[in-house]
């Protein structure tokens, strides 16, 4: 799915934005947040807090790189 339309499904606040998130951006969540804390169990969560964090942001934020938003966000 394209990005324009994962993020006007955030807006819209249907619960399809983040099973679509993690269809296309999951395995870099989880890629990213490994090398943080290095633990399966802690990167899980790390990724779920990030869709959390996702969720609660837009709107009103309009992400224009949805990719790049969600890697400085697993940060």
């Amino acid at each position: 799915m394209d990005d324009s339309k994962i993020i006007e499904l955030y807006w819209l606040r249907d619960q399809e934005a983040i099973t679509q998130t993690n269809m296309k951006y999951g395995g870099l969540c989880r890629s990213i947040s490994m090398n943080i804390v290095s633990d399966s169990r802690d990167s899980e969560e790390c990724v779920a807090d990030s869709y959390m964090a996702a969720w609660n942001s837009m709107p009103p934020q309009r992400p224009l790189r949805l990719k790049a938003w969600l890697a400085a966000v697993v940060m």
